[in-house]
């Protein structure tokens, strides 16, 4: 008997995917891509100073929507009404209600959140918004694969090479500068059961590749590359369980765990190759770790501030045109904005999970 192909849920690894659509307001001209963050996400900055490199650090970002603080498509998703509405008050781009996992790095470098590729102004020849570097993070892409019309990873790779080519930044700026990656979520939209194994290979052997382009061909010297998040967990995957209990899904964490652990070992291999003496180029940081320690300390922690109004199932497409949308009284309690992305509360939870690992970017 021949047996059926099962796709694995639509809503597999989305860290894109909108649950929401919503009629866009007049966005303000906020300074979205410098927050200030809150006092409470700054630690041993004093630590920090004593390691930074000689001259401004510059940060250079590429991913999805994990990412993403402004490169998604304008009058869409992350760019509408109720995104942003803790940070900075209207929608930035961001995935979130506020900041995410890139301005709390920014932070701990000691830096402003770099603008976002989308938003540099024409004529800029590298002056003080470029300073910070940039974020080429658009969501909605992957490794190989989009589910939106940005640019995947490789390509967002090559827009810095432009960059590098028509001299924004010289060699002084990139021996100054760190990288950070997350990719991988979004290619597995479409996977089967089926061509998981395989699918999880390409994509680890095409990572490596874009890696190993960051470094070589850019010439930035540290990269930071995110493990992919216990993608089971996320209220989208979890089913109609995560609105009353913490219960994962735990045949796509399987694959997740498979997938990270083939990705730390191409990030050992390519550092064994660069054979550096005092730390390694790339740095592992374990995103699946991070969210599963933040996720213990919540009470009923995969249940989304934003859901919609209407049936049992919260997580869909929908617009606030007929009500269908609520929010949550405190998003400062919620880990989880959306039905695929952390608020920003959540956000801070991961990067103080991970804060221990980021300072191996300062390793000479």
């Amino acid at each position: 008997m021949e047996k059926r192909q099962r796709f694995l849920p639509v809503s597999f690894f989305l860290f894109s995917t909108l649950v929401v659509l919503f009629a866009c307001p007049a966005i303000g001209a906020a300074d979205d891509h410098h927050p200030v963050i809150p006092t409470t996400a700054r630690t041993k900055r004093d630590a920090r100073e004593h390691h930074r490199h000689n001259g401004r650090v510059k940060l250079f970002v590429f991913g999805d929507s994990y990412l993403d603080t402004g490169n998604f498509e304008p009058n869409n998703g992350s760019w509408l009404p109720p995104f942003g509405r803790t940070f900075p008050g209207v929608p930035s781009g961001r995935f979130s209600d506020g900041r995410v996992l890139t301005d709390y790095i920014a932070d701990f470098l000691g830096i402003r959140t770099p603008i976002a590729y989308q938003q540099i102004r024409a004529g800029d020849d590298g002056g003080e918004q470029l300073k910070s570097g940039v974020n080429f993070a658009y969501g909605g892409t992957g490794v190989v694969s989009a589910i939106s019309k940005g640019p995947v990873l490789g390509d967002q790779i090559s827009q810095l090479g432009q960059m590098i080519r028509h001299r924004f930044y010289n060699q002084t700026d990139l021996n100054n500068s760190v990288a950070l990656v997350a990719a991988s979520g979004n290619d597995y939209k479409y996977a089967t059961l089926k061509n998981v194994t395989a699918l999880t290979r390409k994509l680890i052997k095409q990572q490596k590749t874009d890696l190993r382009r960051i470094h070589d061909e850019l010439g930035i010297p540290k990269i930071a590359v995110l493990l992919m998040e216990p993608a089971g967990c996320l209220p989208h995957s979890a089913g109609p369980s995560a609105m009353h209990s913490s219960k994962c899904n735990e045949a796509h964490n399987a694959i997740v765990s498979n997938h990270n652990q083939l990705l730390k070992q191409a990030v050992h291999d390519l550092n064994n190759n660069n054979n550096k003496k005092n730390g390694g180029t790339f740095v592992i940081l374990d995103l699946y770790q991070a969210f599963s320690n933040a996720l213990e300390e919540h009470k009923n922690p995969l249940k989304p501030c934003v859901t919609l109004a209407r049936g049992k199932w919260p997580c869909g497409l929908g617009n606030d045109n007929g009500g269908g949308v609520r929010v949550c009284k405190h998003p400062e309690l919620a880990f989880f904005w959306d039905c695929n992305h952390p608020s920003q509360n959540g956000w801070n939870e991961v990067y103080l999970a991970l804060q221990h690992s980021l300072y191996q970017l300062y390793d000479a």
